[in-house]
């Protein structure tokens, strides 16, 4: 396992293992959905990880455009749009809290830190939705929002 201090965690990771299990996932999430908010945010990848973060998602042997989910929060105005998702990888938090505080029974609120002004992530011990070449791996859900621009030939979404 290979060590990472990204904000205020401190990461072990299996970067070489994590890329095998991404290697037997075929499409990420957006394309997998295919409604037309994925779909443009699949367009659009580009433009929303930046040097940095694609920097560390090879660090811990994410492919970047795997996500597991994708999902539309906002219309933030004209062609500006506001996603969240998450990816995982095999890893395990040492320290630094969870991206996620519970604010009731079963509500949670991220707690994510800025990499950018449209671009936020943190790490999860709680893990939803894995892929079947994860399972039965010690995996870290990477969670982020991110701020996108509308650039689909389709109707863009008001709200």
């Amino acid at each position: 396992m290979d060590s990472i201090r990204f904000g205020r965690w401190e990461l072990n990771c299996d970067p070489e293992l994590t890329r095998n299990a991404y290697m037997a996932v075929k499409i990420g999430g957006p394309e997998e959905c295919g409604c037309d908010p994925c779909l443009n945010f699949a367009a659009a990848r580009h433009q929303i990880y930046k040097q940095d973060v694609l920097a560390l998602f090879e660090k811990l042997g994410i492919s970047h455009d795997r996500e597991v989910e994708i999902y539309h929060m906002a219309c933030l105005g004209p062609i500006r749009h506001l996603y969240g998702g998450w990816f995982h990888f095999v890893g395990s938090i040492v320290s630094g809290a969870d991206a996620a505080k519970q604010i009731a029974e079963n509500t949670w609120q991220p707690d994510l830190e800025k990499t950018s002004i449209s671009f936020s992530l943190g790490f999860r011990s709680r893990i939803e939705l894995v892929r079947p070449s994860f399972k039965n791996l010690p995996l870290v859900q990477l969670e982020f929002t991110a701020e996108a621009p509308w650039i689909i030939d389709k109707t863009e979404p008001s709200q």
